[in-house]
């Protein structure tokens, strides 16, 4: 009969985790940049509160005015110029204005009636809803 031969402390068996923590971290960076990749959702500015408000999903013009006054069209800023000039070529339906609660009136009236000028027949302003 065969004499069993005791194993050393070298030869034992093992598991290394450092090709596990390796492809975890590579996982979890790839989740991150798929997270970051999503459609802008950031808004630059604070919506007013209202009880009634209700949820769409339309194709729609979205412009968001600053606090100072500025407009910004597709996360970039933007002149009121600049706006009629883009509401002339796509022709939208439907236009949301998401002002910001400490904006100037006269900066979201502006807007409104640029829009009304070229054609949209819906101006919506955007707001939050309490929960």
């Amino acid at each position: 009969m065969r004499r069993r031969r005791r194993l050393g402390y070298d030869e034992r068996a093992y598991i290394d985790v450092v090709p596990l923590v390796d492809t975890l971290l590579a996982v979890f960076l790839f989740l991150a940049l798929l997270a970051f990749q999503s459609p802008i959702t950031f808004l630059a500015v604070k919506l007013p509160f209202a009880k009634e408000g209700e949820k769409l999903s339309l194709e729609v013009f979205r412009v968001q005015v600053l606090k100072d006054g500025r407009y910004e069209l597709s996360g970039k800023e933007a002149s009121l110029e600049d706006i009629e000039k883009s509401l002339k070529e796509k022709t939208p339906k439907t236009m949301v204005v998401e002002a910001d609660e400490e904006a100037p009136h006269k900066f979201v009236v502006a807007l409104m009636d640029a829009g009304k000028r070229n054609g949209v027949e819906n101006v919506l302003i955007g707001v939050r809803s309490r929960r």
